[in-house]
This record gives C-alpha cells, structure tokens and sequence, in this order.
C-alpha cells in the first residue's frame, strides 16, 4: 500500500487480495532481527542491490495478510533458492516457516519472515548478478506466490575483507 492504494506488483512484491509479500535484501542482518522482527517503513522499501564479496547480506520476506486456520493461525512457509551470474543453481535450496501456528498480522502490518537465506559471496564465487526466489505460500487459503530479486556481487574494497593494498 502506498497512501492506502495497492502498488502495483513487481517482481518482487506481489498481492493477491489481502496476501502480500515482498522479497527484501539487507546488508544490515544484525539491525534486520534486532527490532523484534517489526520492520520500519523505510526498510521495506529500501535495502541493498550490493553484495560485497565475503560481507553478509540476507534475503528475507516481510508479509502481510495469511489466512487463519480453525484455530486461528496462520500455515505459511517459504523456499528460497538462488541463481549465480551462470543461470546455474548457487546454493542449495532453504525451506521453512514464513508464519507457522501463530496468529496472523494485521491486514495492513508487515510481518518479516521467520526463515529468511543469508548470503556471503566467498573467494570461489564469480561476481556479477544473483538472482534470489521466494516461492511462499499460504496452505490455509490455498494461494502460492512466487517473488525474485537480484543482487549484484562485488568485490570488497582493499581492507574491507578484501585483499590487502600492495
């Protein structure tokens, strides 16, 4: 929602009715899950596009909307995978709990993800564009979305877990 309108989708952020979801990068993990998992207006719209080789950056979803069960809460999980700069799969894929047995945010409250992919680009990787997949769905209301966004891996600058100056 932007001025209580619905934007519309990208590839990275999608609505179906009430369900929305938005795939997130952060190069700032610590501040990430530091604030109890409510993010700031500011943090979903921003974050980075940058990954430097052998700092962290994680990729999580902040959402909104998930159905509730007869008891109340929600059953929604999320798989990520990811792409090198070659097409080709970079790392093996994570499954869990985007929002399992608790009650779901508010309709308009973003909620971030319980499971979320950290990334560390290391010596042996190639630098270039990665790109990332949510595939999320809610198993209450039988809906499935599929979110991707890409980074670009960058060497560190000398002194920055880079090699050292000469």
């Amino acid at each position: 929602m932007e001025n209580g309108k619905p934007v519309p989708d990208t590839a990275w952020a999608k609505s179906d009715k009430d369900f929305s979801a938005q795939l997130v990068f952060s190069d700032t993990p610590n501040d990430t899950f530091k604030k109890g998992g409510k993010p700031e207006p500011a943090a979903l719209l921003s974050g980075t596009t940058k990954a430097m080789r052998g700092t962290p950056i994680v990729a999580v979803v902040y959402f909104a909307g998930c159905a509730p069960n007869a008891k109340g809460n929600c059953e929604a999980t999320v798989r990520y995978t990811a792409q090198g700069p070659d097409g080709k799969p970079w790392s093996d894929p994570i499954e869990g709990e985007l929002w399992l047995n608790k009650q779901p945010p508010g309709k308009e409250q973003m909620q971030l993800s319980v499971k979320n992919m950290g990334i560390v680009i290391e010596p042996v990787d190639a630098l270039g564009v990665y790109k990332v997949r949510a595939e999320i769905e809610d198993n209450v209301a039988k809906k499935k979305m599929v979110l991707e966004k890409e980074f670009t891996a960058v060497e560190a600058p000398p002194g920055k877990n880079g090699p050292a100056s000469p």
